[in-house]
């Protein structure tokens, strides 16, 4: 193995102008990869963050007032379901404050208002908000609930253009990797056709196809590991420096920003990838040409 990892870097040192294109494309595709995979992280946590924002809310008749026991125990049935999100009941007094606060700069309609004329309820969220109708139909059944809303139409928006998000974030992605593993296997298969008499003469002496791949495999996997790691740094450091422009505008939804600790994570699985994309590169570029 380090006999040929060493032909390999010798390779790319005798052409350091194809070794600097190579790269150089390399580090660029993954780059993008990266940013695309780091938007579509950042986008999973909007799309989950406006995801929990619809709610249920079910209203109960005028003249009933639940009791804690009958609260506690609606949230306790809820909760067993493991569909929900959060949990939230509003009494009359706290209906009443709301109501208060939605009209302020109407004195007329606040005079003719009070607790007992405005029903009780509560709100539920769901962790997926394909799971709303299974939890209103849960709330239709209750006792003294009279009224269960949702907005069914707009939950179904949201799930259709989020769908849509996610769709468009994993074939961008994809796309890169398969720009960078035509650009691999190019780069391999030019170095193959310089080296062709080489080839030929190891053949004749008896090598196996697996001692000639070799040096390509570890150059294909050299561009994409050295390519990922440039590339996760470039993308870091544009984190580092956009975040306190950004921070402003997307201070509402927590964790949105990546860590350090998921910046290595990120790093490692670039790096692997960007390996196996190479090696995978060098090995059809070698198997073609060896066929052939």
């Amino acid at each position: 193995m380090s006999s040929a990892f060493n032909q390999a870097t010798q390779r790319m040192r005798r052409a350091p102008y194809q070794t600097l294109v190579a790269l150089t494309v390399t580090i660029l595709v993954f780059f993008v990869a990266i940013v695309f995979f780091l938007d579509a992280a950042a986008a999973h946590k909007i799309l989950r963050y406006f995801e929990t924002r619809p709610q249920v809310n079910a209203f109960y008749k005028q003249d009933v007032v639940p009791k804690p026991q009958e609260i506690e125990l609606l949230r306790a049935q809820l909760e067993a379901t493991g569909l929900i999100e959060s949990f939230k009941f509003v009494s009359k007094e706290d209906a009443l404050r709301i109501y208060k606060d939605l009209n302020k700069n109407d004195p007329l309609l606040l005079e003719a208002v009070t607790a007992n004329m405005l029903p009780a309820s509560v709100e539920v969220s769901a962790k997926n908000p394909n799971d709303l109708k299974l939890i209103a139909d849960t709330l239709k059944g209750q006792t003294g609930i009279e009224d269960v809303r949702f907005a069914e139409d707009v939950v179904d928006s949201l799930l259709s253009w989020t769908r849509s998000v996610r769709t468009s974030r994993i074939v961008l992605a994809s796309t890169q990797m398969l720009i960078a593993f035509v650009i691999i296997l190019s780069v391999i298969g030019s170095r193959i056709i310089n080296r062709r008499e080489e080839i030929s003469l190891m053949q004749l002496i008896g090598a196996t196809s697996g001692y000639i791949s070799a040096p390509f495999v570890l150059e294909g996997m050299v561009y994409g590991a050295v390519g990922a790691l440039a590339a996760w740094i470039m993308a870091y450091t544009v984190i580092l420096y956009s975040t306190p422009f950004f921070a402003g505008f997307v201070s509402e939804i927590p964790g949105l920003y990546p860590t350090f600790m998921f910046m290595l994570e990120v790093l490692g699985g670039a790096m692997g990838l960007g390996a196996l994309v190479g090696a995978l590169g060098g090995c059809l570029a070698v198997r073609r040409y060896l066929r052939s």
